[in-house]
């Protein structure tokens, strides 16, 4: 499939001034309640009178007694937080600091999906784009992702062209969409205004694909950049269900939000729960990622950030993404090990496991090889050691490093990254800069295949002549010499290390003067800066 240039005509499309009415004023900056007439969106508040868990409800509790109702499990994710997100906040004005007068175009297209609600109120109402200052006050701009804007998106356009960028299709008719069918409508008409309806659309990778697979057009003269397409990535692999199901297929619903099996999801407020239906295959609200850094960040921080989800659980959030990372997203394996006096040679085959790329999504995420050959408890041979600040030892430029097949020294660190360039080749952390990839050797989806589908949008660069770089793995020769005298038996240590933001997407941000990149990186300084560990092998080299 081919992205053409009228998709750049999407990026803004707003055209009348916002003249918001008293309604739609005051359900911007509401709770809860009733949708109105001339209203499209309620708060997850509203939605949390039946699907949040309760002390004597019978419904909505998990096999292991955790609260797994929807709102519970979505209030303490990056979803809900995504407009509160800091990082977000910052690199938005470090965006609008180099171009002031292009303010509301960059915040127009960030909010599609950081503040989707208040984006589509505006559309459906057909007003201008609020900035994020008017935004911070809207009771549906601060809730982020929430519940009325994923359940109202419709059908017709998912998995298009069309949907990219946050363009999700939602109309003025006040339907929710769930996964069941016959559902129970008449309690979410009376305490909601919505009509409940089947959607099986509501499972499929579609929904997701809108806001994960972001095309941006900032630099003249260059064709619309990939910012992220984790959704592109998932077509070409072995879990893409979109050209039928096999055993391997998975949906991202179906890797982010765990099964719970057969419950209630949803209580009477009143008390009755022996009247709703149970509901096979039921998910948590979860959406369990990559991103602990920041759910541990937004803890930390709650009250400046104004979080409303208890510490409590966005640790559990922060708990279920290590898990996740540690167990469900690669392997790595030593190969053809021999030694001969202080020469050491062996492979590193490392693996990945999910149905995108490793790491995905936002740019400036990398995963890297730490290596290490200890003789007794002295180090012989260390790299990819990162410091306490999150960098990699050794490393002058980590903007520059090329892809790796072969490591003889050190400083050879294989990193797996994207690095974006500017019109001028020159590698930026400025999303309104990035005019193409001067490097993506980010681990490919399992599956992956040259002639596969989104080849054009999700193929390598960078790689030189590596034939050992191919879907879903990658295999590093090593050829080390240690230090004279290294004698008897060596223990091999490799991990994959991974971070979501990387010490150098911040230190640009140190000369920006805006109140929410100064508040990021008085929050980042503070931070533990400890990257995660995907994978991890030992082996006695004798």
């Amino acid at each position: 499939m081919s992205i053409p240039r009228r998709i750049a005509s999407l990026v803004i499309r707003w055209s009348l001034p916002l003249v918001l009415t008293a309604p739609a004023t005051a359900q911007m900056r509401g709770r809860g309640g009733i949708v109105g007439p001339d209203q499209h969106f309620l708060t997850g508040e509203a939605c949390a009178l039946c699907h949040q868990a309760t002390a004597t409800a019978q419904a909505l509790w998990g096999r292991n007694g955790d609260d797994v109702s929807p709102f519970s499990t979505w209030q303490a994710t990056m979803m809900a937080n995504s407009f509160r997100d800091p990082y977000w906040r910052a690199q938005v004005e470090k965006e609008v600091s180099l171009a002031p007068d292009k303010r509301a175009q960059i915040e127009g297209l960030c909010i599609r999906c950081h503040a989707p609600m208040a984006h589509h109120d505006a559309l459906l109402h057909r007003h201008e784009a609020p900035l994020i200052a008017d935004i911070a006050g809207m009771a549906i701009g601060r809730d982020g992702v929430s519940c009325t804007v994923c359940h109202q998106a419709q059908a017709d356009n998912l998995g298009t062209e069309a949907s990219f960028s946050g363009n999700l299709q939602i109309t003025a008719e006040h339907r929710i969409f769930g996964p069941y069918k016959e559902p129970g409508a008449q309690p979410m008409r009376m305490h909601t205004g919505y009509q409940a309806e089947y959607g099986p659309h509501i499972r499929n990778a579609g929904l997701c694909g809108a806001c994960h697979t972001l095309f941006t057009s900032h630099v003249p003269g260059h064709d619309l950049f990939p910012e992220q397409t984790p959704y592109l990535e998932w077509r070409n692999s072995v879990f893409s269900d979109e050209e039928g199901r096999t055993e391997q297929s998975r949906s991202c619903q179906e890797c982010h939000m765990s099964d719970e099996g057969t419950m209630r999801i949803a209580r009477n407020p009143a008390g009755f729960d022996f009247n709703i239906k149970a509901r096979p295959n039921a998910r948590a609200h979860s959406f369990v990622g990559g991103n602990a850094f920041m759910l541990d960040m937004l803890r930390t921080n709650r009250e400046a950030l104004g979080v409303e989800a208890s510490p409590d659980a966005l640790e559990r959030n922060a708990r279920a993404t290590r898990r996740q990372l540690a167990h469900d997203t690669a392997t790595v394996a030593v190969e053809g090990l021999t030694r001969e006096g202080e020469a050491l040679s062996f492979a590193v085959r490392v693996t990945n496991l999910t149905g995108h790329k490793l790491p995905t999504g936002y740019p400036a995420r990398r995963a890297w090889l730490r290596v290490l050959v200890r003789s007794g408890n002295k180090p012989v041979f260390l790299s990819g050691e990162p410091d306490a600040q999150g960098r990699i030892q050794g490393v002058a430029d980590e903007r520059a490093l090329p892809h790796v097949d072969r490591v003889e020294k050190p400083e050879q660190v294989v990193v797996y990254e994207c690095i974006p360039v500017d019109a001028a080749g020159k590698p930026t952390t400025y999303l309104t800069q990035m005019a193409t990839l001067g490097k993506d050797n980010r681990l490919l989806p399992k599956g992956w295949r040259a002639d596969g589908p989104e080849v054009q949008h999700t193929a390598p660069k960078g790689l030189g002549d590596d034939a050992n770089f191919v879907g879903g793995e990658d295999v590093v020769h090593y050829a080390l010499q240690l230090p004279e005298g290294t004698r008897g038996r060596l223990t091999l240590v490799v991990s994959l290390l991974y971070q979501t933001v990387p010490p150098s997407w911040v230190e640009p941000m140190r000369t920006v003067t805006a109140d929410a990149t100064r508040q990021f990186v008085t929050m980042y300084d503070a931070a533990t800066k400890k990257p995660e560990t995907l994978a991890f092998t030992a082996q006695i080299v004798d």
